[in-house]
């Protein structure tokens, strides 16, 4: 009787070891992970809006696209940034205004292609001469509907900032959106050249309820808490 108890323990035992272990491994599976880009619009030789203060649009590009990666990382989402620094990625010896900008952006793409992106994200600031114009916009593909329904989920969220202009998402005809291969959106998260606006814009409160804002939009894109 003794061995029969023994050996029906040890049964247990291995019951058990092999259900914790294939529990393991389907948590495992389960638990999938979406990759997204944050591109931090302009850089290096490409400063973007340039105010009469001597303010660049591509400083709080980069600094918004860190705010912005750091938000997603609690909700499982892996975050690959195109830049973490002030730099482009022309090739040397590259001439052109245009040609120049082209190959900066292919190179962003081929990031997020070879990450295997779900979504591009890049991150800009307006501007206009008259300096009157205020608000976050957000564009996408026009023939994208996962595009448009990324821009709508982050657009949604921005409104939402006190003071901020009740816009739509709304399609763009911008080359890095429109040659990216998974849903890409163009995040213009205020106006530089607006006096009022470009002051908020260097404060750290209103560029993390801005970071806040976008990083929601995403999660809820992927159906995130």
């Amino acid at each position: 009787m003794a061995a029969i108890i023994i050996v029906l323990l040890m049964a247990s035992l291995v019951f058990s070891v092999l259900w914790q272990g294939s529990t393991v491994v389907i948590s495992h599976l389960n638990n999938t992970q979406h990759i997204v880009v944050i591109d931090a619009g302009h850089g290096g030789y490409d400063p973007g809006a340039i105010t009469s203060q001597g303010l660049y649009e591509k400083e709080i590009n980069l600094q918004m696209a860190k705010r912005v990666g750091e938000l997603l990382k609690p909700s499982g989402i892996q975050v690959f940034l195109t830049r973490e620094e002030d730099i482009d990625y022309v090739p040397e010896g590259t001439r052109g205004r245009q040609t120049k900008k082209q190959a900066d952006l292919n190179y962003r793409i081929d990031l997020a292609k070879q990450a295997n992106a779900e979504a591009f994200i890049s991150l800009h600031l307006n501007s206009t001469v008259t300096g009157k114009n205020s608000g976050a916009e957000t564009f996408y593909q026009n023939q994208s509907e996962e595009g448009k329904r990324l821009a709508e989920s982050i657009q949604e969220e921005l409104i939402k900032v006190p003071g901020m202009n009740r816009r739509i998402a709304k399609p763009g005809d911008f080359y890095v959106i429109k040659n990216t291969p998974m849903p890409a959106v163009i995040v213009e998260l205020g106006y530089i050249s607006n006096p009022q606006e470009r002051v908020r814009l260097q404060q750290t409160w209103y560029q993390d309820q801005l970071a806040r804002s976008v990083a929601k939009g995403i999660a809820q894109y992927f159906d995130l808490p």
